[in-house]
């Protein structure tokens, strides 16, 4: 392959967006045609930047009415469009339905991934819609998804900066525009987004340790050598935007100096600045460690692959070979004096109260002292106790949410509505309790809809392995390795088909005490057809 065309795939997704919009299907002639196909682009596109520029501002909602308002005032103002007034709302939900969700289709654009030499279906997506239950009825909230925001971005805010990540200029742009609540947030994903980079260099070393002849050495100048220098350039980044979080604190005590005064806004924003600068100065702690860690990384691999070298050309004493079958082959007269050989065997056992071997033991220090840093080294280990019990806490709830799906599936000779699944659920409270833990049940089956196909036979022959600890997200390949390694009822499962069933809703009901209050959410959601196929091809 040419070094040139690596990553191919991925230039292609700013090309399947672009096709997406463009080359739009059912366009509606009625509504384009008074501007023309260029000037009606150039409105697409204006509704999506409006949508980006609202979700990135703090307590401001893009729904149908306020994107409806703005495009009724540039169609006004700048496209002169005939009839503005009464044909702002319909060129609205035409444009946010029909073409930038596609009519609830999912599209895709085929790439070619020139290192697997293989053709891949790219999914495009841009907004994503939380539906609220409010007293004048549902509303629709609309926001970008990462690949809108990708895409935008690299339209002009990613202009002369293309080596920072999407993340970053989220952050940027969220500070700019004071909406610190979702900077914290950004923030926090920052730091999570180095902790992993952390533990995938972990998981290296330890598979090196583990079987260096099972390692893929084609992935350690990715991993180690371009990790780094992308390391050492985010760290640069983040030192500006500790800068801009500076120069809004400035602000805060400017307005405080004019007023005499914080407001309850400036106390909030100026807790949330401080918990973003210490998310900011964790992440970069912990980049710089990596950075300094990069001489480590490289002095464990070599020493691994000369231990592993020195093993393969060692050699070996063959007891059998050697002894025992010689032994067999002996005449009688060279029997008579083998009894010699056991003789150490019949010695008088040796004291043992001061072995040699005491020597060679791990050795505790011994202190009249109380050391401080230890007490830091145990409140970090209940942080991550904590951590890692939540984590799996959440894992076990995917599992069984898995598991519920095909026991119920098998009962219904393979086929089951999520409708019947949760009223199903439902006749056990505790269990059903449990499984809506922070929605879990709905985001679960909202994640395996998008995936369409939960293909379990296509993971079972790819053989992957599981590394790593369990992070409390929902990942198919740590989900599945753990079903297909403990003897459960997927063993015999294909795969599960998810289809959405038109036209059908149902609501669930969900109950929580909290200090003798009796609090009831009311989730409406959208009924999917769940269909499992074992190894047969039948249920």
């Amino acid at each position: 392959m040419f070094e040139f065309l690596e990553g191919f795939h991925q230039r292609m997704q700013l090309i399947g967006v672009v096709d997406a919009l463009i080359n739009r299907r059912n366009k509606k002639a009625e509504l384009e045609n008074p501007i023309g196909d260029k000037e009606f682009e150039n409105l697409i596109f204006s509704v999506l930047v409006f949508i980006m520029e609202k979700t990135l501002t703090e307590e401001e909602e893009c729904t149908i009415k306020t994107i409806s308002g703005f495009v009724e005032k540039i169609i006004t103002e700048n496209y002169i469009y005939p009839g503005a007034r009464d044909q702002a709302l319909p060129i609205t939900e035409y444009i946010i339905k029909t073409i930038l969700q596609f009519d609830g289709k999912n599209t895709y654009y085929p790439v070619m991934n020139y290192e697997t030499a293989e053709w891949s279906q790219l999914r495009i997506k841009l907004l994503n819609e939380k539906v609220e239950d409010r007293p004048q009825g549902y509303v629709s909230i609309y926001s970008l998804t990462d690949q809108g925001y990708d895409f935008l971005f690299r339209t002009k805010e990613v202009d002369s900066e293309l080596s920072f990540s999407v993340e970053e200029f989220k952050l940027r742009e969220l500070i700019k525009r004071k909406n610190y609540k979702k900077a914290l947030q950004q923030s926090s994903s920052l730091v999570q987004m180095v902790r992993q980079k952390k533990r995938d260099l972990e998981q290296f070393i330890q598979s090196a340790r583990g079987n260096i002849q099972d390692l893929d050495l084609t992935k350690f100048d990715e991993l180690i050598s371009s990790t780094y220098k992308l390391l050492l350039e985010e760290y640069k980044a983040l030192g500006d935007i500790e800068n801009l979080v500076r120069k809004s604190e400035e602000r805060i005590r400017t307005d405080y100096g004019l007023h005499g005064e914080l407001t309850p806004d400036l106390k909030k924003a100026q807790m949330e600045l401080k918990k973003i600068q210490q998310n900011l100065s964790s992440a970069r702690k912990e980049q710089m460690n990596l950075i300094n860690e990069r001489e480590g990384s490289y002095k464990i691999l070599k020493s691994t692959l000369e231990e592993s070298f020195q093993f393969t050309t060692q050699k070996r004493f063959d007891f059998e070979q050697e002894i025992l079958m010689p032994m067999e082959k002996l005449s009688e007269d060279g029997a008579k004096g083998l009894w010699r050989l056991f003789t150490p065997l019949f010695h008088v056992e040796p004291c043992r109260h001061l072995p040699i071997s005491l020597l060679y033991k791990p050795q505790g220090k011994l202190t009249d002292e109380e050391s401080t840093e230890e007490v830091g080294i145990l409140v970090e280990e209940i942080k991550d106790d904590v951590e890692k019990e939540h984590n799996e806490k959440i894992n076990r709830i995917y599992l069984k949410i898995l598991l519920n799906i095909v026991e119920e599936a098998g009962k219904r000779d393979g086929s089951i509505e999520f409708k019947i699944l949760c009223e199903e659920l439902k006749k056990d409270e505790e269990t059903f309790r449990a499984l809506t833990h922070e929605n879990l049940l709905f985001i679960t089956i909202l994640k395996l809809y998008e995936m369409e196909t939960l293909d379990v036979c296509a993971w079972r022959e790819s053989e992957k392995a599981f590394l790593g600890n369990i992070t409390g997200e929902f990942n198919v390949d740590t989900l599945l390795y753990q079903l297909l390694n403990t003897g459960t009822i997927f063993d015999q499962v294909d795969k599960i088909i998810f289809t959405k069933i038109a036209n059908d809703s149902f609501e669930v009901v969900l109950e929580e005490k909290k200090e003798s209050i009796l609090y009831r959410t009311k989730v409406e959601l959208d009924n999917i057809s769940i269909k499992v196929v074992n190894r047969n091809g039948k249920y």
